[in-house]
């Protein structure tokens, strides 16, 4: 079995009313959640929070947490029109405050 109970996964495909159905009732798309019952043998094995069917292995892959919390590094350039830069470092304890429009123009964002 590919999945245990406590797994975090998103679920694509067709949900069914018990573990052994024969068709399916629903389906879903792109659904975080759970897996928190598994009955091995079953033809879809694989029940998630809040009841909401059974399914296939194949409609189940696991959820990736990194990518909810990714930081991306990248280098970018500052025109420094109103030279705050320069006024940071040579003034390395003052503290400033601003609105978002007046960083993005600051920054000319």
């Amino acid at each position: 079995m590919k999945f245990k109970i406590g797994d975090k996964v998103i679920i694509n495909g067709n949900l069914y009313v018990s573990s052994n159905a024969t068709s399916p009732a629903s389906s879903i798309k792109n659904k975080v959640t759970y897996i928190t019952r598994v009955a091995k043998g079953s033809r879809h094995p694989y029940n998630t929070t809040g009841d909401l069917g059974w399914m296939d292995e194949s409609s189940i892959k696991f959820y990736d947490d990194k990518k909810e919390d990714d930081k991306y590094e990248c280098e970018i350039e500052l025109i420094d029109k109103s030279g705050l830069i320069e006024y940071l470092k040579s003034h390395d304890d003052k503290v400033i405050m601003m609105n978002s429009k007046d960083l993005k123009d600051i920054f000319n964002l």
